[in-house]
């Protein structure tokens, strides 16, 4: 009895702890949009550490850092499946520990790089509650963003951005050079003076 009081105590610290997180990001300046990412950027209040995260079509349950993505999966994550772009589906996997603690698919190594390489990504991952899920992420512009957040998310006024460049360059076309992948150092090389 006491394990099962434990069992749901943790779940719910996790769930608490989720929430908080989310509700942190919604407060988290946007400093890049490119494709259906936008990469947040949130100050740490006690130590000044800039935290950068990216968000996909504003769904906080999926979530991209410097060199991995986590799409939050409920019911209890038993097998993952990936397919990346036009390719057949990876072979089944069995969850990490991790992935089970954080009720999230953690995609990194070589199947992150496979997602950036790539402008689909699609998830079937087998849960003991809800049976099968299915995720199916566009990941068009996922390049672009991760240099965004590997660089430290500058503010756009920080780095000089894009956004600066839109003398020459309409800003439609800024938003289809983002959404096709190019780094905002390209945009502003194609659109600078």
């Amino acid at each position: 009895m006491k394990s099962i009081a434990s069992f749901f105590m943790a779940v719910a610290l996790t769930c608490m702890a989720s929430i908080a997180f989310a509700q942190g990001l919604k407060a988290a300046k946007p400093t890049l949009k490119v494709g259906n990412w936008t990469v947040l950027r949130s100050i740490d209040a006690m130590t000044d550490k800039v935290s950068c995260t990216g968000i996909y079509k504003s769904n906080y349950g999926i979530q991209l850092s410097a060199n991995k993505l986590y799409v939050n999966i409920s019911g209890g994550i038993q097998s993952v499946t990936l397919r990346f772009g036009e390719n057949p589906p990876e072979n089944l996997r069995l969850p990490q520990k991790m992935e089970k603690d954080v009720r999230a698919v953690i995609i990194e190594g070589s199947e992150f790089q496979n997602a950036l390489a790539t402008n689909r990504l699609r998830l079937q991952v087998l849960t003991l509650v809800r049976g099968v899920t299915f995720e199916d992420i566009d990941t068009t512009g996922i390049k672009s963003a991760v240099e965004h957040i590997q660089a430290g998310c500058p503010l756009p006024t920080e780095a000089g951005s894009a956004e600066s460049a839109l003398g020459t360059c309409p800003s439609e076309m800024v938003t289809k050079l983002r959404a096709s992948g190019l780094t905002e150092d390209q945009i502003l090389k194609a659109c600078g003076p």
